[in-house]
């Protein structure tokens, strides 16, 4: 397995890992949405989708070392591995209840799933000795502005535009001098383009469709107007002037990598990459950018 331990008494260092680059169409090469940012010796997941235990397993981080999560929005495939991050986080002793920051509906969803799963809890408590108290979820609705304060890790929520989904979030991670925003599924955001400024590291969504593909199929029209599209990233991104991009969440159709990457590239000269699972992206004074794909 691949070791990536917690940086101690590093300042000014961001790592952060790809746990999942997919969309909901299940693909064996990624998984469910999933960024994975340590500073300060704490681990933050954003997003939880499917496989994401498994990409923690691949790169030897401990289940039980993510105690802190934060969701963009309550699509299914950007909170579908939450239970089992939870349930079995718990199973092998996380110390303590696993908390969970997102928007409206947050609290709810987090509630309603600690009901589905009661009996297997009571089951674990009762016969293996779990303690039930450490396997509630304390969720939190946020709202735009700090909601994570700890080690000197500084986490912001600013809203984002994925219409009809209201409130969707995008979160910005400072420590030190160094900087991370995740966009979560949006199209072009003024907030978004506030919040991202000279940031170092920019991990945005990606929709790219052949035009001749999009012209006759009044259902991905409907997925491109809540997502971004390349001329909007390219925007976005010469607004933004990130150090580095990493393209994520990819939604591709007729349209290759090489294509995508071209396209921005016609109207965008900084470093953009096309995000994979398990993607390394290191944030000092330089930044250095490893893929380790298993083999």
């Amino acid at each position: 397995m691949l070791s990536m331990q917690p940086v101690v008494g590093v300042a000014d260092y961001i790592q952060v890992t790809l746990l999942g680059t997919g969309s909901p169409r299940p693909d064996p090469e990624r998984s469910g949405p999933a960024v994975l940012v340590e500073a300060g010796g704490k681990y933050l997941l954003f997003d939880s989708g499917r496989g994401v235990l498994q990409r923690l397993e691949q790169i030897d981080i401990p289940i039980t070392e993510i105690q802190h999560v934060f969701l963009t929005h309550l699509h299914s495939d950007h909170i579908s591995a939450l239970d089992d991050l939870w349930l079995t986080g718990w199973i092998y002793q996380r110390p303590e209840p696993l908390k969970v920051f997102g928007p409206k509906g947050t609290i709810s969803f987090t509630e309603n799933l600690q009901k589905a799963y009661d009996y297997d809890a009571s089951l674990r408590n009762q016969y293996a000795g779990l303690d039930k108290n450490a396997a509630v979820l304390i969720s939190t609705n946020i709202n735009p502005g700090v909601i994570f304060l700890e080690n000197g890790v500084k986490v912001t929520a600013f809203l984002v535009d994925h219409k009809p989904v209201e409130p969707a979030f995008g979160y910005r991670v400072d420590f030190g001098d160094r900087s991370v925003v995740i966009s979560g599924d949006t199209t072009y955001s003024d907030s978004l383009i506030e919040h991202s400024k000279d940031v170092d590291l920019l991990v945005h969504e990606i929709f790219a469709a052949k035009k001749k593909i999009l012209e006759r199929n009044p259902r991905l029209q409907k997925i491109e107007r809540y997502h971004t599209n390349p001329d909007q990233l390219s925007k976005i991104l010469k607004q933004t002037a990130p150090r580095v991009a990493v393209l994520t969440h990819l939604i591709l159709v007729g349209v290759s990598e090489d294509n995508l990457i071209d396209k921005v590239k016609e109207s965008y000269n900084g470093d953009v990459y096309i995000g994979l699972d398990l993607m390394r992206i290191e944030i000092g004074e330089n930044i250095k950018v490893t893929t380790s794909i298993p083999k």
